[in-house]
């Protein structure tokens, strides 16, 4: 089986990405690529891409665009012959991170249609559902929960439905921490969206503060056009 389709996420943290993503993956066994999963899988392995993700993140500072696109784009060859649709959660982040994706996908999968899904929550909602966030600490799992939103909280508390490891709160989800991220997002995101409209992609803008069955409803209505 060759992917006949890419689909880029943008959203804020807490938009909405990864619970979509999830529920394309357990309906049509789509391919979800979340770096921020693979960035943790490779630092645990201790792999060359690993140790400078590892190295980034102890000084402070942001791991390289170079870094980044390279796990996104290994990814996608590994992927590629395995799932109709292949999902890229939040990736990428940057204008750099999406000309390089955009450039190998041209050279490589020219095949591949690409479609772009902006999810926007208001900040506050967003605050809301970050500070309320609960993550399995499985590392292969990392299924998010939430001790607030009632369809989102867990069966048993503080305990991982889909693979019952223990739930926890990370220490950056503070509403300090998220206004600050939410900003960086904000300034980010206008820079990316010009982007796509200027290289000739449509970027597809859903609601994302509805229902779950009524975003996913808009969502697929976008992909099948």
């Amino acid at each position: 089986m060759n992917a006949k389709q890419i689909i880029i996420f943008l959203g804020a943290p807490g938009s909405g990405k990864g619970a979509l993503s999830r529920l394309c993956v357990s309906s049509f066994g789509w391919a979800q690529l979340s770096t921020g999963n693979l960035c943790r899988k490779h630092v645990a392995e201790g792999t060359e891409l690993g140790k400078q993700i590892d190295f980034a993140m102890k000084s402070g500072t942001l791991v390289p665009d170079e870094v980044i696109i390279e796990i996104g784009t290994r990814w996608i060859d590994d992927e590629a012959c395995k799932s109709e649709s292949l999902i890229l959660d939040g990736f990428p982040r940057t204008v750099v991170q999406a000309r390089g994706v955009l450039d190998f996908l041209v050279k490589k999968y020219p095949y591949l249609r690409v479609v772009i899904i902006e999810l926007r929550v208001p900040d506050h909602e967003i605050i809301e559902r970050l500070s309320s966030r609960l993550i399995c600490t499985d590392k292969s799992c990392q299924a998010v929960f939430s001790s607030r939103i009632e369809n989102l909280m867990p069966k048993t508390q503080g305990i991982c439905d889909l693979c019952s490891s223990v739930l926890f709160r990370r220490e950056d989800d503070s509403s300090d921490v998220i206004r600050g991220r939410l900003a960086t997002y904000h300034q980010h995101c206008g820079n990316l969206t010009a982007f796509y409209k200027n290289a000739g992609y449509v970027v597809h803008v859903i609601d994302g503060n509805r229902g779950s069955a009524e975003v996913f409803e808009n969502f697929l209505r976008h992909v099948s056009d």
